[in-house]
């Protein structure tokens, strides 16, 4: 059994909201769910230039995702009729984003995209846009609702611990007194709940955690590493004490399934989340990399840059401050026809 001091887990929304719903007019403040309203005294979301100065950050641009979702944001916002967008990077120093936001917002911005942002350490950034009555939109920004944010588009982390459980489960014939070990990223918000709610979805059924208890890879920029570390040590410590590895991120999931290779088992499953294209490549091999979950965050930034020129056109904010979508499970039933998008 795990130890008792573990921390408090949070809580994952269920809802699912397939599409955006329609958008209506009428005036409010920004800063909160404004129920598709207007920006008080505003007819459009741009400076007085025409221009619309888009300030995107993220502090996980080391990560495979993090990187082609911003640098995907860049490209589709500058191909937008009147859009200028900058973006800021840090490997997850949020002292240095706190700091670049406010400057951006001094010379000028007309609205924020927080890519992947940690809620907890951006409060010095989300206090001077509000000082400033500058929305901020955002991808992945937390699993529940945020009035911090007039709208944040992400994956419902329920349903994701679901179907990496559900593909364990069928890879090992059952989880009944199966070992498995879990790893985690505590900083990031949806690792952290993925990871929690797969733990007790686990020991529910009836698993054991391997080492007792989760897993913390310190940096997801190193993650493929340290879960390469972590189920090596583990096997060389207890060669039969490992059946499967769940791993709440692809990077990481991809060291562990090396570890696997390289230690000669071909009785050890692996599941990630992002179903990245070298995933599939595994998972296709019919190797230890059984599944992983994939979030097409391509689809996000298309859905966030629809949101954004509505408020550029006529300072509108969405109807809603949190839509969860639905990831999609990848595994051999299916890999064939896979088309990843990272």
């Amino acid at each position: 059994m795990r130890t008792t001091n573990r921390k408090r887990r949070l809580s994952a929304v269920a809802l699912t909201i397939a599409t955006v719903a329609a958008l209506a007019g009428c005036s409010v403040t920004t800063g909160a769910a404004n129920n598709g309203q207007s920006a008080e005294g505003k007819t459009d979301g741009m400076g007085d230039d025409g221009v619309f100065k888009v300030a995107a950050f993220t502090a996980g641009y080391a990560t495979p995702g993090g990187k082609l979702t911003l640098d995907a944001f860049v490209d589709e916002g500058n191909a937008q009729e009147n859009w200028e967008v900058t973006l800021y990077t840090s490997a997850f120093d949020y002292d240095k984003i706190n700091s670049d936001i406010q400057t951006a917002i001094q010379q000028g911005a007309d609205v924020i995209l927080a890519g992947f942002p940690d809620p907890r350490q951006i409060a010095p950034l989300v206090q001077a846009a509000k000082e400033a009555d500058i929305p901020i939109f955002s991808i992945d920004g937390g699993v529940e609702p945020n009035d911090d944010f007039v709208v944040d588009i992400t994956f419902n982390q329920d349903q994701i611990a679901d179907l990496t459980v559900g593909a364990l489960e069928e890879a090992m014939g059952g989880l009944e007194g199966k070992n498995v070990m879990v790893i985690g990223h505590d900083p990031h918000v949806g690792i952290q709940t993925r990871s929690n709610l797969a733990l007790d979805k686990l020991e529910a059924a009836g698993a054991i955690i391997a080492g007792g208890d989760m897993k913390q890879a310190l940096d997801p920029g190193t993650g493929r590493t340290e879960a390469l570390n972590f189920v090596t040590d583990y096997l060389q410590a207890n060669p039969e004490g490992l059946d499967g590895v769940w791993v709440g991120w692809d990077d990481a999931a991809l060291g562990a399934a090396r570890a696997i290779t390289e230690a000669g088992r071909d009785d050890i499953y692996v599941t990630g989340v992002d179903a990245l294209g070298e995933t599939a490549v595994e998972i296709a091999k019919d190797g230890p990399m059984y599944a992983s979950v994939a979030q097409d965050w391509i689809k996000v930034v298309d859905q966030m840059i629809g949101l954004m020129n509505d408020y550029r056109d006529s300072a509108t904010l969405p109807d809603t401050n949190f839509i969860p979508l639905d990831g999609e499970l990848i595994d051999r039933s299916n890999v064939a026809t896979y088309e990843p998008t990272l």
